[in-house]
Formats: C-alpha cells, structure tokens, sequence
C-alpha cells in the first residue's frame, strides 16, 4: 500500500520506501496541467478542422492529367497529351540518385519503344537545370519541367526523389516506386504492371 502525505505531511514526510510528487493546484484548484492539457487539445482540434476543410479536391485538379507542364520548347502538355503505358519519372539536378538511375531509364526506355513510354517530370527549381541534365545523361525519351511544386507529385502523395509511377493506357496509376530503380528492376515493375 502506498502512503500517501496527508494534508498536514509534505511528501517528505510520507514512508520513505515510496516517492510522491505534489501537484500543486492552480486558482480554481486545477492542477496546473489542466488548462495546457485543454489548450493542447483545442488546437490540435482547430488544426484538424482546417486541414480537413482545406482538403476540398474541388480547388485543384482531380485527376493525374490535368495536371500541365513545360515542353522544351516551351509548349505546355498534360499526361492526356501522350498515349498508351507510360513510365512517369520525377527527377531532378540536384538528386545524386535521379543522376544515377537516368541513364539507365534511357536504356529500358530504347529497349521497350512502342510499348512503353517513358517520360520524365523535372521537379527542379530552374529550367536551365533541367535542360543541363538531359544533355548530361544523354537522355531522348520526353521530359517535361514541372518545377520544384507540390503539382502532380503531391497530387500522387510521393515522398522522396526519385519517384517513378507505373500509368497504364487508361490513365490508372498502377504502381508508385519511390527510389531509384535499376534497370533490372524497372524492367521487373514494367513487366508486372504495364506490359
């Protein structure tokens, strides 16, 4: 049993085999983390209504496709623009991983041509970036400049770069891979969801 200090006992005085904390109680006799507790809650609470109020879908687009970007030549396209499977990859400069795995897409896409078509998202910050890159890693497939922008990349709740999405014909977004691929690997996923 434990013993508790009484009124007239600090907690010192309580048996010396157990530890007690006072609470000191506030004006009102609350403890003092009562209101913090309260206030805690109430904005957490407020936070949660204005994220579920602010996530009306009638805002922005709806739909992968209505989604616009930059051409090279400085046209704006949607995802609708191109037809059949595609592969989707969001890279951009200033990612050591996108760098690494860019030829290797150049590679797989030659490979899967009137297949499959590979375009490529930059999600750098300038275009003059962009245009370096695809020079760099030698790469012929499309690529379009989103920007660094929440976009059509938040619009599929990716997380990290790169990330590759696996579009079929219909528009159905069948697989998401944050990462880098292999060649090996994008072949695999293209293989399971595309082919």
């Amino acid at each position: 049993m434990t013993n508790h200090p009484t009124s007239n006992e600090t907690a010192s005085e309580a048996d010396d085999s157990t530890e007690s904390v006072r609470v000191e109680p506030v004006a009102g006799g609350l403890p003092r983390w009562v209101p913090l507790a309260v206030g805690f809650v109430a904005v957490v609470a407020f936070l949660g209504f204005i994220g579920a109020s602010s996530g009306d879908s009638s805002d922005g687009p709806t739909d992968l496709d209505e989604f616009t970007f930059q051409t090279v030549d400085g046209d704006t396209v949607t995802l609708a623009d191109f037809e059949g499977p595609m592969v989707v990859n969001y890279f951009a400069a200033w990612c050591a991983p996108c760098r690494a795995e860019l030829p290797e897409f150049e590679q797989v896409s030659l490979e899967t041509a009137g297949e499959v078509l590979f375009i490529g998202v930059s999600r750098d910050n300038v275009t003059d970036s962009w245009r370096s890159l695809i020079e760099e890693t030698g790469v012929t497939y499309p690529t379009v400049f989103e920007g660094n922008v929440q976009g059509s990349f938040a619009f599929l709740e990716a997380n990290s770069m790169p990330t590759t999405a696996f579009i079929a014909a219909d528009g159905t977004v069948e697989r998401i891979w944050s990462g880098a691929l292999t060649d090996e690997k994008l072949r695999e996923l293209i293989a399971e969801h595309l082919t």
